[in-house]
């Protein structure tokens, strides 16, 4: 049981790490970022031009893309997190997304309560 609690514990701060992340990308930049890469990566981006376009074929694509990330164990959030803060440092020219920032904001989230 401690081991459940324990792998739970980490769960939870992991998620508080990403969550922290997340907020810190709080700039224009960063939502920017974050809509872009969301929308090429899970697929909608796709089905919502072949809406625009009545292309069948792109809407099935997307939607197809978009059932594989919904899966179980599938790392969606994970991977658009870390391509947008790619894409706010290199694209955008951000400053402030360094790897020393992401470390501090998972020590915060993974300290002793």
């Amino acid at each position: 049981m401690k081991l459940i609690k324990k792998w739970w514990r980490w769960f939870v701060n992991f998620w508080k790490g990403i969550w922290a992340i997340v907020k810190s990308m709080g700039s224009w930049k960063g939502v920017t970022s974050l809509i872009i890469v969301w929308l090429i990566l899970s697929g909608i981006g796709v089905a919502i031009v072949g809406f625009i376009i009545q292309n069948t074929w792109l809407v099935g694509v997307g939607l197809g893309i978009f059932a594989f990330w919904a899966g179980p164990g599938t790392p969606l959030m994970l991977v658009v997190v870390a391509i947008a803060m790619v894409v706010q440092r290199y694209i955008f020219q951000d400053r402030s997304v360094s790897v020393a920032n992401i470390k501090a904001k998972f020590k915060e989230a993974f300290k002793k309560d």
